[in-house]
This record gives structure tokens, C-alpha cells and sequence, in this order.
């Protein structure tokens, strides 16, 4: 008679003596030691948007430290950015073949040791491979983690946990841009980075003593395997809607964080612990916004949501950009304007994240790894076109806003629409 080898999640024992593995599912894990590694795993969420947030306060400073151009300084986030998308996708194939719990701690260790570089090579060239290297790592953390998730919950759970994890993700740019401008201000932009060190072998510990390995049913390492799955992937049309929206979405706060410090500091000669306030304010819109789409999924249909959102936010920045044109120099303007594309993003991307992961658990790394390769490379290339255009105007930067309002809507309408519509039909019948 076989006997499990521990009650967590690992492999057990058959009459021959190997080791077959688990089936992973929703009660793999003892509820409480579920517990542990669900609030772990959020404790991480925050830090995947606070390297983004915590350093836009010191952007103008560095420019001015460095004698850089505030374009080169935007290069920062651009970079950053691409690492990130970087090492979602290859990280994405890695834990579908290696595993989770390895690859989670060589990631945060890896963050951790990088984050230094600029104590000790305080230049622009050090901390742009500082930057790119940072988002390799937080990339690999990112999607490990969330691989973790489909690993252990149930489909209809694992919808509810992206509502969450996108409250969680939003703490970050709550508390990374006012930490960040209180840091600028006392300490200077090297204590940024030593934040970063310290808040990550905290969580390094964490993850080490509980989160056990997940991810039994490994896939092997090899070309057509890896092109079988991205195939399948791709070839969905809603799961690339999904994707397409949440990068739009996305990148509406990445141009926000990249170009608003410049006109708020610079141009209108605030300091960064009052862009800091800001920043924090529009962080907590986030946050209710996705509280408030929970409320919502629980009671109505998650795709009439979806749609009535991107609407709403298409009309709200479409407004903007007209009013934009009266009130060029309204710091109330913009940041009522980017206060409700905050709130819609707080609506759309947990929304939209939890349902493209549901339909592909069986190769979650991978379908992780596309979904956020996609997004980060729409966020970096509008980082990058922003800094190469010179967006430096807040009727510009609502401008902005309004493309991507048209590619999220465009998103919803062209691609996820059809495909729900046409479920839908079967169902009737």
C-alpha cells in the first residue's frame, strides 16, 4: 500500500519505490500551510510595481546629479521595463520544466545582489544595467510566483486570487512613490536602491522557510515542446485580447510615472514629496478600484464588467484630451484625469489578468510568460516612445491616455467580445 512521502506538497511514494508525482489541485497543501504560502506570495505583490514607483520622484534629481539629459534618465524605466519582459518569458518556460521554488529564490537573490551596483558605480551606464538586470529578476519573480497560484487553486479560486493579487500589485505605487520622495528629499536617489536591497532578502527569508515546491508535473525543456504550448497559447483569440487590454492599461500608468515627474517637478517646480502625495493618492484609487471590482465580479457578469469599463474609460480620457486643450497648465486636471484611469486600470487588469490564467493551467508558466512578455514589451515601447518624442506637456500626456483608452477598447470589441459571443451560442442551444 503507497504511503504520501509529507503531508506537503511533494511527490509520493509507490509500491516500487519511485516517486510519482501529486496531483496538484485546490487541497494538495493542508489549509493552513495554504494560507502561509498565498500571504507570502501577495507580501510580494507590491514589490513588482514599487520598482517602478519608488524611483520616478528621483528621475529629475538624477538627470541633475548625473548632467544627463532627462530623456537619457527616462531610460531608467524604458529598460527597466524590457528586462522585466524579458525575464517573464523565459523565466515562464524555465519554471514549467524546473519548477517553481528554485527559480523564485535564485530570482530574488540575483535582485538583491544587483541592487547594490549603484552604491558603489554611481554612473548612467551603471544604472541602466542596474535597471535592465532588476527587471530580468523581477521578472523571474513575478512569474514564478504567479504560476504558483493556478498550481494550487481552483479555476473559479484562481479568478477571485487575481482580483486580489491586483490589490496587492497596487500597494506599490501607494506607498513606492511617497517612500520614494521621502527618500529623494532625506537621503538622496542611491536610497532607493538600498530599499530595494534590504526589502528583498526580507521576502528572500520568507519565501525560503514558506513556500514549498508546487510544480510537479514538470515539461520538458525543448523546442518543440516550448512551440507546441506558445501555439496553443497564441492561437487563443480571447486569452490575446485579454493581454492586449491589460498592456494598454498598463502602459497608461508606466506614461504617467515616466513623463509626470518632469512636468510636475520640473515645469511646474513642485517637489518630489508633493509628486510623491500625488502619486500615493492615485496609488489608493487603484487600490478601491480593484476592491470595488470584486464586489462587482461576485454579482454581476465579469465580461458586461470588462466592457462597460473600457467604455468608461475611453469617454473619461477622450473628455481629458479636449479639456486639456483650455486648461493646459491644470495640475487638477491631470490628476483627475489620471485619478480615473487609475481607477479603471484597478478595475481592468486583476479583471483581466485571473481570466486569461484560468483558461490555460495546465501550462500556467508558459500562458504567465506570453501574457506578461506581451504587456511589459507595450508598457517599455511607450516608455521609450515617450522619452524619444519628448512628451513633456500635460496635454500631451493626456494625449497619451486617449491612444491607449482606443487600444483597450479596440481590445475588448475585436478580440475578446467575439469569442465570449460565440461560447455563448453553444449555450444557448
Amino acid at each position: 500500500m503507497s504511503r504520501s512521502c509529507s503531508t506537503d506538497c511533494k511527490p509520493i511514494c509507490n509500491p516500487t519505490g519511485k516517486e510519482t508525482p501529486m496531483k496538484t489541485d485546490a487541497h494538495t497543501l493542508p489549509p493552513a500551510k495554504l494560507k502561509r504560502l498565498l500571504a507570502v506570495l501577495l507580501l510580494l505583490m507590491p514589490f513588482f510595481g514599487m520598482a517602478v514607483d519608488l524611483i520616478a520622484p528621483s528621475l529629475p534629481a538624477m538627470a541633475s546629479m548625473l548632467n544627463e539629459s532627462d530623456s537619457a534618465i527616462k531610460n531608467l524605466i524604458s529598460l527597466y521595463l524590457l528586462g522585466y519582459a524579458l525575464g517573464n518569458f523565459v523565466s515562464g518556460f524555465l519554471t514549467d520544466a524546473w519548477g517553481r521554488r528554485k527559480l523564485l529564490l535564485g530570482g530574488m537573490v540575483g535582485f538583491m545582489l544587483i541592487s547594490v551596483l549603484p552604491l558603489w558605480l554611481p554612473t548612467l551606464s551603471a544604472l541602466l544595467a542596474t535597471r535592465l538586470l532588476q527587471g530580468l529578476m523581477i521578472g523571474t519573480i513575478s512569474v514564478v510566483a504567479r504560476s504558483v497560484l493556478p498550481d494550487v487553486l481552483a479555476p473559479q479560486e484562481l479568478v477571485k486570487m487575481g482580483v486580489i493579487t491586483g490589490s496587492m500589485f497596487g500597494l506599490g505605487p501607494i506607498i513606492g512613490p511617497v517612500l520614494g520622495g521621502y527618500l529623494q528629499v532625506y537621503a538622496g536617489w542611491q536610497a532607493c536602491f538600498v530599499f530595494f536591497a534590504a526589502s528583498m532578502a526580507l521576502m528572500c527569508l520568507l519565501v525560503a522557510f514558506f513556500v514549498p515546491e508546487t510544480h510537479f508535473k514538470l515539461h520538458p525543456l525543448n523546442l518543440p515542446t516550448i512551440r507546441r504550448n506558445l501555439g496553443e497559447v497564441i492561437r487563443h483569440r480571447q486569452f490575446m485580447g485579454m493581454v492586449v487590454l491589460m498592456g494598454a492599461i498598463y502602459s497608461m500608468s508606466i506614461a504617467f510615472n515616466t513623463v509626470a515627474p518632469f512636468i510636475i517637478q520640473t515645469g511646474w517646480h513642485y517637489s518630489p514629496i508633493v509628486f510623491g502625495h500625488i502619486a500615493f493618492a492615485l496609488g489608493c484609487v487603484f487600490l478601491l478600484a480593484t476592491f470595488l471590482c470584486r464586489y462587482l465580479v461576485a454579482r454581476h457578469p465579469v465580461a458586461s464588467v470588462q466592457q462597460g469599463m473600457t467604455r468608461l474609460l475611453l469617454l473619461v480620457t477622450l473628455a481629458g484630451a479636449a479639456l486639456a486643450h483650455f486648461q493646459p497648465d491644470s495640475l487638477m486636471l491631470l490628476c483627475a484625469i489620471s485619478a480615473l484611469m487609475f481607477f479603471s486600470q484597478g478595475m481592468l487588469f486583476p479583471m483581466s489578468m485571473g481570466r486569461g490564467l484560468a483558461l490555460f493551467r495546465h501550462i500556467a508558466g508558459t500562458a504567465t510568460a506570453l501574457m506578461f512578455l506581451i504587456n511589459i514589451l507595450m508598457t517599455s515601447l511607450t516608455s521609450f516612445l515617450l522619452s524619444l518624442l519628448s512628451v513633456h506637456t500635460a496635454p500631451a500626456l493626456l494625449g497619451v491616455y486617449l491612444i491607449l483608452a482606443l487600444i483597450c477598447f479596440a481590445a475588448n470589441r475585436l478580440l475578446i467580445q467575439p469569442t465570449e459571443q460565440a461560447q455563448a451560442v453553444p449555450a444557448r442551444l
